[in-house]
C-alpha cells in the first residue's frame, strides 16, 4: 500500500540506487559518479546495509515507501550504533563500502564527503549508543506526499523502542522537519574550528 513503511530488501536495490542518484544529481556526482563503477558501489553498499547483523559495525536498516506498483519511491538509512562502536574518521567504509577495487570511484572524493561529517557527529554523541539517520530521499515525482515524515517517524520510533537518542545532519530544506520530530540543532561552530557541513541535529532519549 502506497505510504506504508517497510523493510527494503535485495530485490529492491535498483531503485533504491536510481532514488540515491537522484537526490545527489549535479555537484554530488564529483563524489557518488552515475557510471557503471559508480553503480556497482552503490550496490555493493546496499548489500552491506541489507546483511546480516556484524559485531564490528552498527546495525544498518533501510526502511522505504513504496508506489502502487510496489518499487520504492522513498527511502532512509538508519544505523543502531550501539555503546563504544566507532562512528568517527574512516569508520564509513564499514557502513558503506571500499571502493579501491572499482574504477572512477574515488576514496579521497568519499573520504572528503563522509569525515567532516562524522568528525561532528562525534562531536555530538562521541560513544554514546544512539540511532543514526543518514540519509532520507524521496523521488521527485513523489515529494509532497508526507513519505520523509513518514519514514522520520518510523526511525524515531526505532530509536524510542531502544531508549536511545537520534542523531542526523540536517542540510536546510529538512529543518523544517525536524523540528516536527522533535531534533535539536546542536552548537559545536567553536569545538569544530567554523561551521560544520550540515546541522547536526540531536533527538533526545524519549522520555
Amino acid at each position: 500500500m502506497a505510504g506504508k513503511v517497510s523493510l527494503a530488501n535485495t530485490d529492491d536495490i535498483p531503485d533504491l540506487v536510481e532514488i540515491f542518484w537522484e537526490a545527489f544529481s549535479g555537484p554530488g556526482e564529483v563524489v557518488f559518479p552515475q557510471t557503471e563503477g559508480g553503480r556497482k558501489w552503490l550496490q555493493r553498499s546496499f548489500e552491506n546495509f541489507l546483511s546480516q547483523k556484524s559485531y564490528y559495525k552498527p546495525e544498518s536498516k533501510v526502511a522505504v515507501i513504496r508506489n502502487l506498483n510496489s518499487r520504492p519511491v522513498a527511502l532512509v538509512i538508519a544505523h543502531v550504533v550501539r555503546p563504544g562502536q566507532n562512528i568517527a574518521g574512516k569508520a564509513w567504509k564499514t557502513r558503506w563500502s571500499r571502493c579501491e577495487d572499482i574504477p572512477g570511484m574515488s576514496e579521497e572524493k568519499l573520504a572528503e564527503f563522509f569525515e567532516p561529517l562524522a568528525r561532528a557527529h562525534y562531536l555530538v554523541v562521541g560513544k554514546e549508543g544512539h540511532v543514526f539517520i543518514e540519509l532520507l530521499m524521496t523521488k521527485s515525482t513523489s515529494r509532497g506526499r508526507g513519505y520523509a515524515s513518514a519514514l522520520m517517524g518510523w526511525a524515531t520510533k526505532l530509536a524510542d523502542s531502544l531508549d536511545i537518542p537520534c542523531y542526523l545532519d540536517a542540510g536546510m530544506r529538512g529543518m523544517g522537519i525536524c523540528d516536527r520530530c522533535g531534533f535539536k540543532a546542536q552548537d559545536i561552530e567553536m569545538r569544530y574550528g567554523g561551521p560544520p557541513p550540515c546541522t547536526p541535529m540531536l533527538r533526545s532519549r524519549k522520555q
